[in-house]
């Protein structure tokens, strides 16, 4: 957790809880996995979250237990970050993990609706978590009461003053803009919701489940992209009833073991989402990128059936780049832009 990170798509990363678990194909190399594992001795921030377990074949791996813990000393971090900034939030875990209990989470939206200067991206694989959470009739309320219970009662009567749409919330009885308190801020404006996807199969699962969870922002994280994804069929955004994406991240595996990304799977991607006028972000070829004359001694892979122009070698995330054919794609979502 930092207040700088070397993600392309966000300024800090906040990271309240420790532990996760697989849930898809997706999640076999996850870094924050495998540093949980080599800490999890007793004592280190790992333990109990995180494990080496023997293989069949003899070898070793690194496995979540899928135990959750919540770092109370995080939790007023974006507090005390006075400089407006993108947030990726819980970029090692998962927010609406299933041992996440609710209350944690109303504690976690209640800090975002006290930072209404900074901009909040949620990612998830658990989108149906998010759906049924961001449902609850009574969520404001519990976010409100969250608020109330960790830092007294003005800051949950600031929490219910800025959602219900007061412009000065610590002082909303002596707000005298009429048009003030008559346009509910909800959900969130400041909150993003994404799901990572990273095949067809997990883009049929998850994409219909988070379009059906109210957010200011969705967006969809196709990394690792394992195989060609269709994302846009009749759902072609942008929406006036703000029903479809509003982005779409793409990026190849980086790291020990990284697959490779065909650059059709990526161009095509690109290309729904120029012809769906949706902001697309390329955000790196990972580990594998198009192989080049300065390849030349680099491990080499080509797909069948594709043409040698479509052979990939494997650079190295920094050397890969993140261009694709020409161009840097860093287009963002029009709430941002």
């Amino acid at each position: 957790m930092a207040d700088r990170t070397s993600i392309e798509w966000t300024d800090a990363t906040w990271n309240v809880l420790r532990g996760c678990s697989r849930v898809s194909q997706g999640c076999v190399n996850c870094y924050a996995e495998v540093m949980a594992a080599r800490f999890s001795k007793p004592g280190q921030w790992g333990h109990g979250r995180a494990e080496m377990v023997q293989c069949q074949d003899g070898s070793v791996d690194h496995r979540w237990t899928g135990k959750v813990a919540f770092v109370e000393d995080a939790l007023d971090l974006p507090l005390r970050w006075k400089k407006p900034r993108r947030i990726f939030v819980n970029s090692t875990s998962d927010l609406f993990h299933e041992s996440v209990p609710d209350d944690w989470i109303d504690r976690v939206f209640a800090v975002m609706a006290l930072c209404p200067r900074h901009t909040f991206q949620v990612l998830t694989k658990r989108p149906e978590r998010a759906q049924a959470y961001l449902t609850n009739p009574n969520l404001q309320r519990d976010i409100e009461a969250a608020a109330g219970a960790w830092l007294g009662e003005d800051a949950e009567c600031f929490v219910a003053n800025w959602i219900n749409g007061w412009s000065r919330p610590q002082e909303a009885s002596s707000d005298s803009n009429p048009a003030n308190g008559t346009v509910r801020r909800w959900p969130l404006p400041n909150v993003w919701i994404g799901t990572s996807v990273e095949d067809q199969k997990t883009a049929d699962e998850r994409i219909p489940k988070l379009l059906a969870a109210p957010a200011a922002v969705r967006f969809v994280s196709a990394e690792p992209l394992l195989g060609p994804v269709k994302i846009f069929n009749n759902d072609i955004g942008p929406d006036p009833d703000g029903l479809l994406l509003d982005w779409v991240i793409v990026g190849g595996e980086s790291g020990p073991g990284a697959r490779p990304m065909h650059p059709d799977w990526a161009r095509d991607l690109r290309d729904q989402c120029v012809s769906a006028g949706t902001p697309f972000f390329f955000k790196q070829w990972g580990e594998w990128g198009p192989a080049s004359i300065d390849a030349k001694k680099m491990p080499q892979i080509s797909f069948a059936p594709y043409t040698p122009a479509d052979q990939l070698a494997k650079h190295g995330k920094a050397k890969a780049g993140r261009t694709l054919d020409g161009r840097t794609w860093d287009q963002m979502p029009r709430a941002f832009a």
